[in-house]
């Protein structure tokens, strides 16, 4: 069999991958033993689906994290990780929708809107473009996002509700994290801590002040978690 290769965005903030989705993707990947060859791709528009991660093997070109996942857990003989079966698999279902949803939408916002993150994301855009386009993709990014994060809502709320929610979150997770020996899946880490970390290692991570972000990172069993998966995929 031809190998499998996963297009991610580029590393950055000591992260394989700055990418929330592909971070959940390596992780899970690395967790099940499964290898592959990681391409850097930052022009999501190249993928089948028109966004990050995707993977090629063979004549095979596959989009979106969960249908890889399930796609690749099928090749490996193993159930639909997607699927909920027990009432502790709706639970965390209903966390992982809360974070791939409503929580990315609030890392985008501390990214492209919060003037911290917008300062960092200017210097690495303009690092990775040539000088005379730069600034021209920065401007046309952040109108994008900005467009994008008011039509679902999330913008269009005060900055500190903002936060207070991104807070409220992390609270959330703080707690399930606490009474679950330190994984969110029963069994040791599973998909729900792998699509939950892709959108928290970030904010662990980059180096900026930004309000949630500072909230994740006073969180010791966040950060706990976070290293644990980190050197797992680190292994991987």
């Amino acid at each position: 069999m031809e190998q499998l290769r996963v297009f991610t965005f580029a590393p950055g903030w000591g992260l394989p991958t700055v990418g929330p989705f592909a971070l959940k993707l390596l992780g899970w990947l690395d967790w099940n033993g499964i290898v592959y060859r990681q391409e850097i791709e930052n022009r999501s528009d190249r993928g089948p689906m028109g966004k990050s991660p995707w993977i090629e093997q063979g004549n095979l070109r596959l989009g979106d994290s969960d249908i890889i996942i399930r796609y690749l857990a099928a090749q490996q003989g193993q159930p639909d990780p997607t699927l909920c079966r027990t009432a502790a698999q709706v639970g965390n279902f209903g966390l992982r929708i809360a974070f791939e949803e409503r929580f990315h939408q609030i890392l985008e916002w501390e990214l492209f809107v919060y003037p911290a993150g917008r300062h960092e994301m200017r210097k690495i855009i303009l690092a990775q473009t040539p000088p005379v386009i730069g600034p021209l993709v920065f401007r046309a990014m952040t109108r994008h996002f900005a467009r994008q994060l008011h039509a679902r809502g999330i913008a269009r709320l005060p900055a500190a509700e903002i936060v207070a929610e991104g807070q409220r979150l992390l609270d959330a997770l703080a707690l399930k994290l606490a009474h679950g020996d330190g994984w969110l899946d029963p069994d040791g880490p599973g998909l729900t801590d792998f699509a939950v970390w892709g959108q928290v290692a970030q904010m662990l991570c980059w180096p900026m002040q930004t309000p949630v972000a500072d909230y994740a990172k006073s969180l010791p069993v966040l950060q706990a978690w976070h290293n644990r998966l980190s050197k797992r995929e680190s292994a991987g």
